[in-house]
């Protein structure tokens, strides 16, 4: 009898500790796949909510050291017309700027890896020989361009892709909108180990109603139901820094040079880049912070500046 009371005291004994240290013992299966494991043990399962970068992310001092070196291990597969360019301008300004924000962009008709490792790496291209500019048949909307896409993924070094829309957006119909996500959605089905980043087009001059609005409403929508990732290009041409709000903005950024003329010494106005493919420069330095903002959360921040 006195044994089995010691027993259960041990048992006892052992229980509190577990509680006091926080002891908290799931399957073995179940916590390699759905959680972290931190000392003292406390299990962290991840949210599944899509990652956003618009205009309430252009600030890059607002991402944490550690997180912009977690970007720079990503490498980059970016297709793109001439207003996606504005971004990779952005992104040689900031290095310019600051040589924290390195980054190894090659253009090149066929597909290359490049080859710092200590930059944000980008392929600028889709595997076309002599050519950059890539259309939408040339990466989703026709076979062939799907399959010049599927070969740049194929090569397994890249761990993001996307394509930037040029002014399609605004006459496409809803149904070609439609084929953008369904295609974009079965590349994330083939290639699961690759994040792919979905666009907005670039704003017109058009107010809430318009066939750009709808269409752009429509990747949004699309990215919220699927916990997607999405690059908000007409919402940053839209708001101010400061978050004023224009309702009808266009592309070539009527209210650029008024902001950088009243703050020239805030960050995103100094040595603007003397070009930006159809637009002020303050576009192309607003953009390419938000872009490292995304790379950052795709990488895992969590967004939260600490």
């Amino acid at each position: 009898m006195q044994s089995s009371r010691n027993v259960v005291v041990l048992l006892l004994v052992f229980g509190l500790a577990v509680v006091l240290l926080g002891v908290v013992q799931p399957s073995l299966a179940e916590s390699a796949a759905n959680s972290t494991a931190y000392l003292p043990l406390v299990m962290r399962s991840p949210s599944a909510a899509a990652i956003i970068a618009d205009h309430r992310h252009t600030d890059i001092s607002q991402i944490p050291d550690e997180w912009i070196d977690a970007a720079r291990t990503l490498v980059v597969h970016y297709a793109h017309t001439s207003h996606g360019s504005q971004i990779l301008t952005g992104l040689r300004w900031l290095e310019q700027q600051d040589s924290r924000y390195n980054v190894d962009i090659q253009a090149s008709g066929t597909v290359v890896l490049p080859p710092d490792t200590t930059a944000l790496r980008v392929y600028d291209g889709n595997n076309y020989a002599g050519d950059t500019y890539i259309t939408p048949d040339q990466y989703w909307e026709e076979p062939g361009g799907r399959d010049h896409t599927r070969s740049v993924l194929n090569t397994g070094w890249f761990t993001v892709s996307l394509w930037t829309w040029c002014g399609q957006m605004s006459y496409y119909n809803d149904a070609q909108i439609q084929q953008y996500i369904d295609v974009m959605t079965q590349f994330e089905s083939e290639y699961p180990d690759v994040t792919f980043v979905y666009y907005t087009g670039h704003t017109d001059g058009s107010t809430p109603g318009s066939t750009l609005w709808r269409h752009n409403d429509m990747v949004r929508q699309h990215v919220q139901d699927t916990n997607a990732v999405l690059f908000d290009f007409a919402d940053i041409e839209s708001y101010e820094p400061d978050g004023t709000f224009h309702e009808s903005a266009s592309d070539s950024c009527a209210w650029c040079a008024d902001w950088c003329t009243t703050h020239p010494s805030n960050f995103e106005c100094q040595d603007l880049p003397s070009s930006c493919a159809h637009t002020h420069g303050l576009q192309c330095t607003l953009k390419g912070q938000a872009f490292w903002y995304l790379m950052a959360r795709i990488a895992g921040w969590d967004g939260v500046t600490r």
